[in-house]
């Protein structure tokens, strides 16, 4: 099919010569292969647009994450809503679902059991990103695969990745701050990222030097 297309085309174009050039061989011949090479062109830019991650929707976005090394599914666990028992920090729980051991005045509150949290009472589940979110991580690790992981260059790389998508997420802001005394690269962003920025810390698309660790904190 396709080569009868082109063939037409061909044919049509070199059909186009002028008349003290039209039937002549390498005439039409000259002309058939500009006709190749054009059309040979338009294919691969239209290629390329369909592949563009920035516009790319539907099985092209999927394509491109596999090339680029992320998926759009997420997995999260479920559990009974009350207390379980964990050791915490001096300042007191960091979730509702921390606490420490029953007390006889709670004992029998289901609230307060404090047990123990076993693998048969956890129940895991996938979903899938949404478009933008899912766009969101692709280009993140486009800029994790391809740039060099100094400062500079992660603070600019960001910084110009924020502000393309600030308009997709309601004027959003993710934004780089360094901690070299600590070893951290701390990346700062408004709430519109907060569980986003999360699922991109667990799937590893934010770019990081080697040494260093990630920290994540909502302007």
């Amino acid at each position: 099919m396709t080569e009868n297309i082109l063939k037409t085309l061909k044919e049509y174009y070199a059909n186009l010569l002028i008349i003290q050039y039209n039937g002549k061989p390498k005439a039409s011949q000259t002309i058939k292969m500009i006709a190749y090479l054009t059309w040979a062109n338009m294919v691969l830019l239209q290629i390329r647009d369909a592949f563009d991650w920035k516009t790319a929707t539907g099985q092209q976005l999927d394509i491109i994450g596999k090339w680029v090394g992320v998926d759009k599914y997420i997995s999260r666990e479920l559990y009974a809503e009350h207390s379980w028992f964990s050791l915490i920090e001096v300042s007191g729980p960091t979730s509702i679902y921390q606490g420490g051991f029953s007390e006889v005045s709670n004992f029998d509150s289901p609230d307060n059991i404090g047990g123990f949290l076993t693998p048969d009472l956890v129940t895991t589940y996938q979903y899938e990103l949404p478009l933008e979110s899912f766009r969101f991580l692709v280009g993140l690790k486009i800029i994790k695969n391809n740039i060099s992981h100094y400062c500079k260059d992660i603070d600019d790389a960001i910084y110009k990745f924020s502000n393309e998508f600030s308009d997709r997420f309601n004027n959003g802001i993710v934004k780089t701050k360094w901690d070299l005394a600590n070893k951290q690269l701390i990346y700062k962003y408004t709430y519109q990222y907060e569980e986003l920025m999360e699922i991109a810390l667990i799937k590893n698309v934010l770019p990081c030097p080697p040494t260093v660790s990630i920290k994540l904190e909502e302007i």
